[in-house]
């Protein structure tokens, strides 16, 4: 007799049903494999004839661009020479790009510098940073331009969301103080003195190699209530 597995048919007779289901589905089958295949080129095709020269050419683009906002030269950078793309070019023609992205912190950084402080917020947060640091900074700086445009309530939620980001940041040690000290001041100012004492404790505690520990040490002693 026949061995029987769990479903109490032989196993003969299974393995005649899937023989002759191949047989009978054989080009359905190869049809699927070779759409599988396709799948898979095509990611491969993507990233091979697609990103990486979106990438590079992005890069030809903003590099000019790039070494004037390492210059400090805010309008060129901005503006572009006339010659090469500025760092708004490159964001408006490279979307999706690295290069993009780095081109959207740094114009961020430069519209703050001229006190353009929403346009530096749309700036970062359109940036679509990959990079946990260069992430936790734009998100910073959010806060600190909410805090120009007097919008507390909306600083005090960016600098949460940095303090957050930074913990799983390799720049952690250095961001996450920095983050929860300028979110201890705005809580100051918003009155919530309980939140302000816990974010200073914690940089006390957490954080004690930072510079910013005997500063918030102190602050913290200051608060009563």
């Amino acid at each position: 007799m026949a061995a029987d597995n769990n479903t109490g048919a032989p196993i003969e007779e299974l393995t005649d049903k899937t023989e002759q289901f191949i047989e009978n589905n054989s080009r359905n089958l190869i049809i699927a494999i070779a759409a599988v295949a396709v799948v898979i080129l095509g990611i491969v095709g993507y990233g091979k004839f697609i990103v990486e020269p979106a990438e590079m050419e992005a890069n030809e683009h903003v590099w000019r661009a790039e070494q004037y906002f390492m210059m400090d030269s805010v309008d060129l950078a901005l503006n572009g020479d006339g010659l090469y793309p500025s760092l708004l070019e490159v964001i408006d023609n490279h979307d999706g790009t690295k290069a993009a992205s780095r081109a959207g912190y740094e114009a961020g950084i430069l519209l703050r510098q001229q006190g353009d402080f929403a346009g530096a917020i749309e700036a970062f947060e359109n940036a679509g940073l990959n990079d946990d640091i260069l992430s936790t900074l734009a998100t910073i700086n959010i806060g600190d331009c909410e805090v120009e445009l007097g919008n507390l309530d909306a600083a005090a939620s960016a600098f949460d969301r940095a303090a957050s980001m930074a913990g799983s940041s390799i720049g952690e040690d250095y961001l996450a103080p920095i983050a929860l000290y300028k979110g201890a001041l705005v809580d100051l100012e918003l009155g919530d003195n309980g939140s302000a004492k816990s974010k200073l404790d914690r940089i006390v505690q957490d954080y004690s190699a930072s510079n910013l520990k005997a500063t918030a040490e102190g602050l913290a002693a200051s608060i009563t209530g």
